[in-house]
Parts: C-alpha cells; sequence; structure tokens
C-alpha cells in the first residue's frame, strides 16, 4: 500500500502570451492543435478475412467442384 502526497503548484511567469494550464491528469491529453493522427490498430475480424481470402480456394475452383458434383459417372 502506497501514500499520495498532493501539493499545490503555483506557476509564475510574465512573459508567457497565452494562458497557461497546469495539470496533474493522468487519463487525457491537450493539445491546442494537432496535425496528424496515426492509428495503426487493425480490427481482429478484418484479419481473419485476409486469412480466409488467403487460404478458401478461387471461386474457379469452386465451381470446378460444384459441376463435379452434376456430372455423370461413367
Amino acid at each position: 500500500m502506497g501514500t499520495t502526497n498532493n501539493v499545490e503548484q503555483k506557476v509564475v511567469s510574465p512573459t508567457v502570451s497565452r494562458d497557461l494550464v497546469q495539470s496533474s491528469d493522468t487519463t487525457e491529453v491537450k493539445a491546442d492543435k494537432v496535425e496528424t493522427v496515426n492509428v495503426s490498430n487493425t480490427e481482429p475480424w478484418v484479419i481473419l478475412l485476409l486469412i480466409l481470402g488467403w487460404l478458401l480456394p478461387s471461386p474457379n475452383e469452386i465451381a470446378r467442384w460444384v459441376s463435379n458434383l452434376f456430372k455423370r459417372k461413367t
């Protein structure tokens, strides 16, 4: 078990030309301007579809298999 010691923080800077916000929050990100957002998370179903598309036979092979079911054996 740990202890937390909260101390009041105060920043004095007469040269700051905009509002200065100081916070000890750890659950959010604050930004003035965001140029680019990169998201690299891929949904699991997309990966599953890629794997199935690689493993399953082509449409031509499926059609050949179905047509062979209806052919008479001699």
